[in-house]
């Protein structure tokens, strides 16, 4: 997993999402479309009338990071809106957490990075 830099500006790739509060916290649903690897994928899919749309659902310090995800927000400040926002040692060393995340963003194709 390569880093990015502190200034690049991750955009989100897909607008199909909802944000609600929830107990004072951001909760974001992502809907991703679910698709057949193969030709037995598409069998089973049809077969068992599998949904092609799959939500995913972020914590609290995912939340924040994705509705900063915006392409005018560098890296950098959306580390320390998640340090500022999110008081949860699970976060700790923010800067850590923050680049996986985004990798495992990235790998999904839910991101990109508007320098890129």
């Amino acid at each position: 997993m390569s880093e990015r830099s502190p200034t690049a500006t991750p955009i989100r790739t897909t607008e199909d999402w909802d944000c609600e509060c929830v107990d004072g916290s951001r909760k974001v649903t992502i809907q991703r479309p679910r698709q057949p690897r193969n030709r037995v994928d598409e069998l089973l899919f049809d077969l068992f009338d599998t949904p092609t749309e799959r939500e995913l659902e972020l914590d609290a310090a995912g939340s924040v990071v994705w509705c900063h995800c915006d392409g005018d927000t560098t890296v950098a400040e959306v580390a320390e809106e998640l340090a500022a926002t999110v008081s949860d040692e699970r976060i700790e060393p923010v800067g850590d957490t923050l680049s996986y995340f985004l990798a495992q963003l990235a790998e999904l194709d839910l991101i990109r990075y508007a320098d890129a």
